[in-house]
Protein backbone atom coordinates (compact mmCIF):
# COMPACT_ATOMS: atom_id res chain seq x y z
CA UNK A 1 0.00 0.00 0.00
CA UNK A 2 1.41 3.42 -0.93
CA UNK A 3 2.35 5.87 1.78
CA UNK A 4 -0.29 8.47 2.56
CA UNK A 5 -0.26 11.91 4.09
CA UNK A 6 -2.01 12.41 7.40
CA UNK A 7 -5.45 13.95 7.21
CA UNK A 8 -6.18 17.22 9.00
CA UNK A 9 -9.41 18.99 9.85
CA UNK A 10 -10.17 22.48 8.61
CA UNK A 11 -10.04 23.74 12.20
CA UNK A 12 -6.62 22.17 12.78
CA UNK A 13 -5.22 23.78 9.62
CA UNK A 14 -6.60 27.19 10.56
CA UNK A 15 -5.03 26.84 14.03
CA UNK A 16 -1.67 25.90 12.46
CA UNK A 17 -1.69 29.06 10.34
CA UNK A 18 -2.57 31.21 13.37
CA UNK A 19 0.76 30.18 14.92
CA UNK A 20 2.68 32.19 12.32
CA UNK A 21 3.22 35.93 12.52
CA UNK A 22 3.73 36.65 8.84
CA UNK A 23 3.40 35.20 5.37
CA UNK A 24 7.08 34.40 5.02
CA UNK A 25 6.69 31.92 7.90
CA UNK A 26 3.46 30.59 6.38
CA UNK A 27 5.15 30.03 2.99
CA UNK A 28 7.93 28.14 4.78
CA UNK A 29 5.32 26.00 6.56
CA UNK A 30 3.55 25.26 3.25
CA UNK A 31 6.83 24.21 1.59
CA UNK A 32 7.88 22.09 4.60
CA UNK A 33 4.47 20.41 4.59
CA UNK A 34 4.90 19.58 0.92
CA UNK A 35 8.30 18.07 1.67
CA UNK A 36 6.63 15.56 4.01
CA UNK A 37 4.45 14.24 1.17
CA UNK A 38 5.80 10.98 -0.26
CA UNK A 39 6.86 11.41 -3.89
CA UNK A 40 4.43 10.05 -6.45
CA UNK A 41 5.88 7.11 -8.33
CA UNK A 42 6.93 7.94 -11.90
CA UNK A 43 4.41 5.45 -13.30
CA UNK A 44 1.59 7.69 -12.00
CA UNK A 45 3.04 10.91 -13.40
CA UNK A 46 1.00 10.57 -16.58
CA UNK A 47 -1.12 12.94 -18.62
CA UNK A 48 -4.24 11.13 -17.34
CA UNK A 49 -3.32 11.99 -13.73
CA UNK A 50 -2.16 15.52 -14.51
CA UNK A 51 -4.33 18.30 -13.11
CA UNK A 52 -5.34 20.63 -15.93
CA UNK A 53 -5.27 24.35 -15.24
CA UNK A 54 -1.98 24.33 -13.33
CA UNK A 55 1.06 26.11 -14.75
CA UNK A 56 3.28 23.79 -12.73
CA UNK A 57 3.00 20.09 -13.33
CA UNK A 58 0.69 18.54 -10.75
CA UNK A 59 -0.36 14.90 -10.72
CA UNK A 60 -3.20 13.59 -8.58
CA UNK A 61 -4.11 9.96 -7.94
CA UNK A 62 -7.38 9.21 -6.16
CA UNK A 63 -7.83 5.97 -4.24
CA UNK A 64 -11.20 4.88 -2.91
CA UNK A 65 -11.18 2.25 -0.18
CA UNK A 66 -13.85 -0.42 0.27
CA UNK A 67 -15.28 1.56 3.21
CA UNK A 68 -16.01 4.45 0.82
CA UNK A 69 -13.27 6.73 2.13
CA UNK A 70 -11.00 8.55 -0.30
CA UNK A 71 -7.24 8.99 -0.11
CA UNK A 72 -5.05 11.03 -2.41
CA UNK A 73 -1.51 10.87 -3.65
CA UNK A 74 0.01 13.76 -5.53
CA UNK A 75 3.19 15.46 -6.61
CA UNK A 76 4.35 18.64 -8.30
CA UNK A 77 7.51 19.98 -9.87
CA UNK A 78 7.21 23.19 -7.79
CA UNK A 79 7.98 23.20 -4.05
CA UNK A 80 5.34 25.76 -3.15
CA UNK A 81 2.69 24.09 -5.31
CA UNK A 82 3.57 20.71 -3.82
CA UNK A 83 2.94 22.23 -0.38
CA UNK A 84 -0.39 23.71 -1.45
CA UNK A 85 -1.40 20.37 -3.00
CA UNK A 86 -0.40 18.60 0.21
CA UNK A 87 -2.64 20.91 2.27
CA UNK A 88 -5.57 20.17 -0.04
CA UNK A 89 -5.14 16.41 0.10
CA UNK A 90 -4.67 16.53 3.89
CA UNK A 91 -8.05 18.28 4.12
CA UNK A 92 -9.86 15.87 1.76
CA UNK A 93 -8.21 12.54 2.70
CA UNK A 94 -9.90 9.93 4.87
CA UNK A 95 -13.35 11.30 4.04
CA UNK A 96 -16.44 9.86 2.40
CA UNK A 97 -17.99 11.39 -0.73
CA UNK A 98 -20.59 13.15 1.44
CA UNK A 99 -17.91 14.65 3.70
CA UNK A 100 -15.88 15.78 0.68
CA UNK A 101 -18.86 17.59 -0.81
CA UNK A 102 -19.71 19.23 2.53
CA UNK A 103 -16.19 20.59 3.11
CA UNK A 104 -16.16 24.31 2.30
CA UNK A 105 -12.51 24.62 1.39
CA UNK A 106 -12.98 28.23 0.26
CA UNK A 107 -13.98 29.08 3.83
CA UNK A 108 -10.73 27.48 5.02
CA UNK A 109 -8.69 29.43 2.46
CA UNK A 110 -10.43 32.67 3.50
CA UNK A 111 -9.75 31.96 7.18
CA UNK A 112 -6.02 31.56 6.51
CA UNK A 113 -5.98 34.41 3.98
CA UNK A 114 -4.45 32.11 1.36
CA UNK A 115 -5.90 33.38 -1.91
CA UNK A 116 -4.53 36.89 -1.33
CA UNK A 117 -1.02 35.47 -1.03
CA UNK A 118 -0.80 33.13 -4.00
CA UNK A 119 -0.82 34.00 -7.68
CA UNK A 120 -4.00 33.81 -9.73
CA UNK A 121 -2.58 30.90 -11.74
CA UNK A 122 -1.81 28.94 -8.54
CA UNK A 123 -5.30 29.72 -7.27
CA UNK A 124 -6.80 28.50 -10.57
CA UNK A 125 -4.73 25.32 -10.36
CA UNK A 126 -5.98 24.67 -6.82
CA UNK A 127 -9.55 25.22 -8.02
CA UNK A 128 -9.00 22.65 -10.80
CA UNK A 129 -7.68 20.11 -8.34
CA UNK A 130 -10.51 20.70 -5.87
CA UNK A 131 -13.03 20.50 -8.71
CA UNK A 132 -11.64 17.13 -9.76
CA UNK A 133 -11.84 15.79 -6.19
CA UNK A 134 -15.40 17.06 -5.71
CA UNK A 135 -16.68 15.92 -9.12
CA UNK A 136 -15.46 12.37 -8.48
CA UNK A 137 -17.19 12.41 -5.09
CA UNK A 138 -20.38 13.65 -6.76
CA UNK A 139 -20.18 10.91 -9.41
CA UNK A 140 -19.90 8.35 -6.63
CA UNK A 141 -23.10 9.58 -5.03
CA UNK A 142 -25.01 10.10 -8.29
CA UNK A 143 -23.61 7.69 -10.89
Amino acid sequence: MPQRVESITAEELIEEFELFDDWEERYRYIIETGNTMPPLEAEYQTEENRVQGCLSSVWLVIDQETDGRYYYRADSDSQLVKGLVCLVIMLFSDKTAEEILQLDINHVFEAIDLRQHISRSRSNGLNSMIGRIKSLALETLHP
